[in-house]
């Protein structure tokens, strides 16, 4: 079935008329945009607690993620607001001035997610640099530089297609109205870009980065010569960030549904804002939440949790009969002197990888 922002005339006299009790989502997309706010507030403050206060080692990449909190709060904001305006309810239920001013909130949340989602990127592949310093190859600290600048030119090539996409800017929204568009001829007064392919490659763009962010240290982890264990356990830590891709392909999902299945483009924008801002919220907690470790060891007795694993981990190692390297859960050494990384230039134990890391 088709669909998209401009419905043919057969199907806007099928609409039912206006209602003053029109049908409205309830309060559970504003709710969970508050929450997931807070929640995201609390973890960049414990990263900057165990970065700043304990360890005493803040970076670059921790001011990057301050700074996204500025567009997420935006998009929280925003995402918040219209899930009890002009999303909440059906597309007929909109005055023209409405559908203008939900317009306007789109082209905001679009430019605030692209903001939040870029400096959540750049801010994990700048952690992956201070992770790389003097003890990963060439080629690895290269790749990392060419993902930044592929996610800056990313933000940079859709912030202008936003923008000059529709000439003028308030074709964008006024092409809403019935009435401008048979005031203003198409292709004379005004033009404007196919939104939902810009949309739908926008947003497959930024999957790709997503899962190319995700896999950067699990390969690098995998290909040093450790035993299975560490490597899934270092895995997971970066794993975690393949959450947030699939929140991204859900958001995808109701953007080619928006645009290819329906007419009733409110009803499902706000579905589409909802997994927005789970992705943002979750973009940022993922990149915070390897930080959060010496917060937790500091401030809550984990000291039995170790104990137990390393009890199992020497039985482990007394049933197979076979040496192993020394793995040291309490003090987090993993002791090095006999394995090498094909592309290691001075790893001498894991503590010098987790140091960072954490």
């Amino acid at each position: 079935m088709p669909g998209g922002i401009h419905p043919p005339l057969e199907v806007i006299l099928s609409w039912p008329a206006r209602s003053d009790h029109p049908i409205r989502r309830g309060w559970g997309i504003t709710i969970a945009t508050i929450v997931l706010w807070a929640i995201t507030i609390l973890v960049v403050a414990g990263r900057l607690w165990a970065r700043l206060k304990i360890q005493k080692i803040g970076g670059l990449d921790d001011l990057i993620i301050v700074i996204a909190l500025i567009p997420l709060t935006g998009v929280a904001i925003c995402v918040a607001g219209s899930g009890r305006a002009y999303f909440d309810r059906h597309v007929w239920e909109l005055t023209a001035e409405e559908g203008a001013t939900s317009r306007k909130l789109v082209v905001a949340v679009d430019l605030l997610y692209m903001t939040s989602t870029t400096l959540t990127k750049i801010s994990i592949l700048l952690f992956y640099r201070r992770l790389a310093s003097g003890t990963i190859s060439n080629f690895f600290r290269w790749a990392v530089r060419l993902c930044i600048g592929f996610v800056a030119s990313y933000y940079i090539a859709f912030t202008l297609a936003l923008f000059l996409g529709c000439r003028p800017l308030d074709a964008f929204w006024n092409q809403l109205e019935l009435d401008w568009r048979l005031t203003h001829k198409e292709g004379r007064d005004w033009t404007c870009f196919n939104e939902s392919a810009d949309l739908l490659t926008a947003t497959s763009v930024s999957v790709l980065q997503d899962f190319i962010t995700c896999l950067m240290p699990c390969i690098l982890f995998w290909r040093l010569q450790l035993p299975f264990r560490q490597k899934v356990a270092l895995a997971a830590v970066f794993a975690f960030g393949f959450f947030t891709s699939l929140t991204a392909v859900v958001r995808l999902y109701y953007i080619q549904m928006i645009f290819y299945q329906t007419y009733d483009v409110t009803w499902y924008t706000g579905l589409a804002f909802l997994w927005t801002t789970i992705e943002v919220h979750l973009g940022i907690i993922c990149a915070s939440a390897p930080a959060l470790k010496i917060f937790f060891q500091r401030y809550f007795d984990t000291s039995r949790l170790t104990g137990a694993i390393s009890t199992w981990s020497s039985k482990s190692r007394s049933r197979k009969g076979t040496m192993q390297p020394d793995w040291d859960i309490k003090n987090q050494s993993f002791l090095l002197s006999d394995v090498k990384a094909p592309f290691s230039r001075s790893v001498s134990t894991i503590h010098d990888i987790e140091a960072r890391v954490l």
